[in-house]
């Protein structure tokens, strides 16, 4: 059994992570082409001028995505940088770079968990009908197993796919905590500050980290890591985001 690492591969042994970020451009799985005025609140997080990532706008200074995307001890700040406001990943929209990485304090690189950050821009985004923030979920949220959430990004097509330069987008449903632990319970452990979605054929890859998962125009989850890319049993792993709520404000 093979997992995904940072666009590497590795065999199921005990030197490697069971958690695995999809850190790598490409595709969403089993979507269809949208256009960024029906998810205004994506930007493409860009490492050294490429797409690694997605995010998501808090407001217009502030983006929200996965510890994981951002986490490299050689890049400074104003190595990443946002694109917001296009349906294409490498043109268009606007361009801004970052000022700031807050990643949570408690982020574990092995682990993954506790996998949340949140950016700051060099200068604010301006806002139009494809550019505006998301709403953050209130601290009671919960969210019923087979309930429809919005996904979209511009990762892979299939696990190890080709990538493209158009916005996707697909429906996927909720798979609750104890199924999902089920599912992984031979990878990584499924806490209370995970949320699981995806069935196979229709999830998260390679590209989509950092990104929202969507419910009613709240984010309430952030693309981390899973097994494969819409391999069935194995749904993707999200960052349950009310989990989180004290550490995103006051980052606003």
């Amino acid at each position: 059994m093979t997992l995904r690492l940072a666009g590497v591969f590795c065999l199921l042994m005990a030197s490697c992570m069971a958690a695995v970020p999809r850190r790598n451009e490409a595709r969403i799985v089993g979507g269809s082409d949208t256009s960024i005025e029906n998810h205004p609140y994506l930007v493409s997080l860009r490492r050294l001028h490429k797409h690694n990532c997605g995010g998501a706008i808090l407001n217009a200074n502030t983006i929200l995505t996965a510890a994981h995307c951002v986490y490299y001890s050689e890049l400074a700040p104003s190595d990443f940088e946002v694109r917001a406001g296009s349906t294409l990943r490498n043109e268009g929209g606007q361009l801004i770079a970052v000022s700031e990485i807050h990643t949570h304090p408690d982020y574990d690189d092995w682990t993954l968990q506790w996998d949340i950050a949140v950016l700051k821009l060099v200068s604010p985004l301006q806002l139009s009908a494809s550019v505006q923030p998301i709403n953050l979920p209130q601290r009671t949220f919960t969210i019923g197993e087979g309930t429809s959430v919005s996904l979209a990004g511009w990762g892979a097509l299939y696990y190890q796919g080709p990538s493209t330069n158009h916005l996707q987008h697909v429906m996927v449903p909720i798979v609750s905590n104890s199924r999902c632990g089920m599912s992984y319970q031979n990878f990584a452990p499924i806490l209370p500050f995970h949320i699981c979605s995806g069935q196979k054929g229709k999830d998260a890859c390679q590209g989509d980290s950092g990104g929202p998962l969507v419910y009613q125009n709240q984010i309430i989850g952030i693309v981390s890591w899973g097994y494969g890319c819409a391999f069935e049993n194995y749904p993707s792993v999200y960052t349950r985001v009310s989990e989180f709520l004290d550490f995103i404000t006051e980052r606003l």
